[in-house]
């Protein structure tokens, strides 16, 4: 029960600064954007740093040798880049006439970037929204889009090589993304997307989404409270399965899944899984209440 109550809190705490953050956002702001879009382009950068080890090391991407350099490379500038505020930098074309302009076969890019590890990738937000507001960009888009530029920043020139790699990376992932929607009613829905990786340690990626203007990452909330048995063992990766959906007693909705977490033990130098029950619950506006795993 204390390990839940800490949960709460520490998610209550975290889930109203991001909706705050993402709320005072939108689709066309300039600067470091916090649309959902947008901030789906930082979880999508941040996951690259867990989706590129596997799709080197594994190959599970089908990597060519020229391919296999090339991420490589991208790997490197993700962490050298990764707690920079510019990264990403988000623009609007309406507002900046010819800024995504590169050629006369490229009006209106969705971004660009530099021949140059250290330059920001400028996304064009006037692309990102439809024109009723929902996403235009899935997370797979995203990813294409950000390995086609941080290509070109380890000095590919190369348009259509990239569009490949990137194709190749989106499709790894979208193969290790499940997603759990529950439809409110015809027009408001709320997903949970759970992305699993096994290399260099088993982890997860889970992210609410709700009625698309409000993105939570529960990533961290959940390896909080994935402990092991034992003392003498050290966390060593998770992975969640099975997920879906529950109303309890006061009618509320909860997303439930297992969370299978491993263990090593270092003096007898073996793993262990610890089968573990997830619920995230919901209020009545469909906002999380809490994390509990037992």
């Amino acid at each position: 029960m204390k390990k839940s109550l800490i949960l709460t809190l520490l998610l209550l705490s975290f889930s109203s600064f991001s909706f705050e953050w993402i709320s005072n956002g939108g689709g066309t702001v300039i600067g470091n954007g916090a649309g959902l879009v947008e901030s789906n382009f930082q979880y999508a950068y941040d996951s690259l740093k867990k989706i590129l080890p596997h799709c080197f090391q594994k190959n599970v991407c089908d990597l060519l040798d020229e391919e296999k350099k090339i991420i490589k490379s991208i790997t490197t500038i993700v962490h050298m880049n990764s707690d920079k505020e510019d990264r990403l930098v988000f623009l609007s074309e309406k507002e900046n006439p010819g800024f995504f302009t590169t050629g006369v076969s490229e009006p209106h890019r969705i971004a660009k970037t530099f021949l140059n590890p250290n330059a920001p990738i400028y996304i064009n937000t006037d692309l990102l929204y439809k024109s009723a507001g929902q996403p235009a960009l899935s997370f797979q888009d995203i990813l294409r889009i950000l390995i086609h530029e941080l290509g070109h920043q380890t000095g590919e020139q190369g348009h259509a090589s990239l569009d490949i790699l990137g194709g190749k990376v989106a499709l790894f992932s979208e193969k290790n993304t499940n997603y759990y929607q529950y439809k409110i009613n015809n027009q408001q829905k709320l997903t949970f997307t759970v992305t699993n990786f096994e290399f260099p340690v088993k982890s997860s990626i889970v992210i609410f989404n709700w009625h698309n203007d409000v993105a939570v990452d529960l990533s961290e909330i959940i390896i909080l409270g994935s402990e092991c048995n034992h003392r003498s063992e050290s966390f060593a990766g998770l992975e969640v399965i099975n997920g879906h959906y529950s109303i309890n007693d006061q009618g509320n909705l909860s997303f439930e899944a297992w969370i299978n977490v491993e263990c090593f033990e270092s003096f007898s130098g073996q793993s262990f899984i610890y089968k573990r029950d997830m619920s995230i619950d919901l209020d009545e506006n469909y906002k999380i209440k809490g994390v509990f795993i037992k």
